[in-house]
């Protein structure tokens, strides 16, 4: 019994003694994985120290040891995109539009300090809401406010949009901000200026159709006018063909020899005889 007893002993004190060590090691990783910060691809990382503030170097992408009480913020240095849905914008006729906005951007790497220095230990996606929102907001109020609203409907509106990416460009560069291929969604009216804009899309389409009409037309009779004096031309070059002897050879061969019977001056067809043939016919 006793040698039984001192065996679980042995065995109990081997059990606990494996789970103190996976319970340290547990509890090693778990502090380890304080000190570690990992920084995705394409991102760095601003390091804030309670102690020593904002450190000038950041972090690249991989595995960082960082202190303890570090706060890490990441950042991304390659393209993002970002889409905004109804910002509502007035064009140059006055008229209000809802427009949906979307757009790539960035940062520069040696930027993203000032953007933490601005902004705190937020998450970016809190900046895209925030502050690029509304600064792309303005931009766009000011670079639609040069257009009507037909012009965001038709060809100008890409020229909008590449008009309204360089305010918003130049409007947040200075922190770090590189923009890039923004474009603008149809535009959204509300339902008077909606009832506008059908009216003059179907003038436009009228004006076009009368256009049209009116160049068939021209057509139509400059074509005939062509062909009229086509054959005014044809004519007048048989009327300057046609001389008196060759009516006269045309009559010799039609004429069976018979004499018509008529005579006179009321015959009623005049034999083309030369007068020299009468001459010869008196003399006989």
């Amino acid at each position: 019994m006793e040698t039984g007893t001192k065996r679980s002993k042995g065995t109990n004190k081997k059990v606990l003694g494996g789970s103190l060590v996976a319970l340290a090691l547990i509890i090693g990783i778990a502090l380890f994985s304080m000190f570690i910060e990992k920084i995705p691809n394409g991102y760095v990382g601003v390091v804030y120290s309670p102690n020593g503030g904002v450190q000038d170097e950041t972090l690249g992408q991989g595995w960082h040891l960082v202190g303890l009480f570090d706060k890490v913020t990441v950042y991304p240095i390659r393209m993002q995109t970002v889409n905004y849905k109804d910002i509502q914008v007035a064009t140059s006729d006055g008229k209000s539009v809802t427009v949906d906005f979307a757009y790539n951007y960035s940062i520069q790497p040696d930027k993203v300090v000032d953007v933490f220095n601005k902004f705190g230990p937020i998450e970016v996606e809190q900046i895209e809401d925030s502050y690029l929102r509304t600064r792309l907001w303005d931009a766009g109020r000011k670079g639609i406010a040069k257009y009507s609203v037909i012009d965001t409907y038709g060809e100008k509106s890409s020229e909008a949009a590449v008009n309204v990416q360089n305010l918003f460009s130049d409007d947040i560069k200075e922190l770090g901000f590189v923009v890039d291929n923004l474009t603008l969604g149809v535009p959204k009216p509300d339902e008077s200026t909606q009832a506008a804009i059908d009216k003059r899309v179907e003038a436009a389409q009228e004006l076009e159709r009368k256009q049209i009409e009116l160049k068939i037309a021209e057509a139509e009779a400059q074509k005939k006018k062509i062909e009229a004096q086509g054959i005014a031309d044809y004519n007048q070059i048989i009327k300057e063909s046609i001389s008196h002897e060759v009516i006269q050879n045309k009559w010799i061969e039609k004429w069976d020899g018979v004499m018509p019977k008529a005579t006179g001056t009321e015959q009623l067809i005049q034999i083309p005889i030369e007068d020299g043939a009468s001459g010869s016919g008196t003399g006989q």
